[in-house]
């Protein structure tokens, strides 16, 4: 079991979506990433401003979750891991870190 929250999983989802997503269409991989889990993103930032609240919608946290994932294995770090931030996540892993688009 993940030892990030899923609110936290949806916090760094959210800043990865609001931040990056501009960066990400430059490059291919993560373009691809990002067209995948177009609703999956989104919906994680949704829910951390408080637009929508996922958790009693179990297709809703799936759909959270398997973005979790795939962006885990995307850089390279544990899914069961703890991180607060998305500069958390980036610090975890060996992979070059997108360059925020802001």
């Amino acid at each position: 079991m993940s030892k990030t929250p899923f609110s936290n999983q949806c916090a760094v989802l959210g800043a990865l979506w609001l931040h990056y997503r501009e960066e990400a269409q430059t490059n291919e991989a993560w373009s691809d990433f990002f067209e995948y889990n177009d609703i999956g993103l989104p919906l994680a930032y949704l829910n951390v401003e408080g637009l929508a609240n996922s958790e009693g919608i179990s297709e809703a946290v799936d759909m959270i979750r398997e973005t979790w994932e795939m962006f885990c294995s995307y850089i390279e770090i544990s899914p069961d891991g703890k991180y607060e931030t998305i500069q958390d996540a980036w610090n975890a892993s060996d992979r070059p870190e997108l360059k925020d688009g802001e």
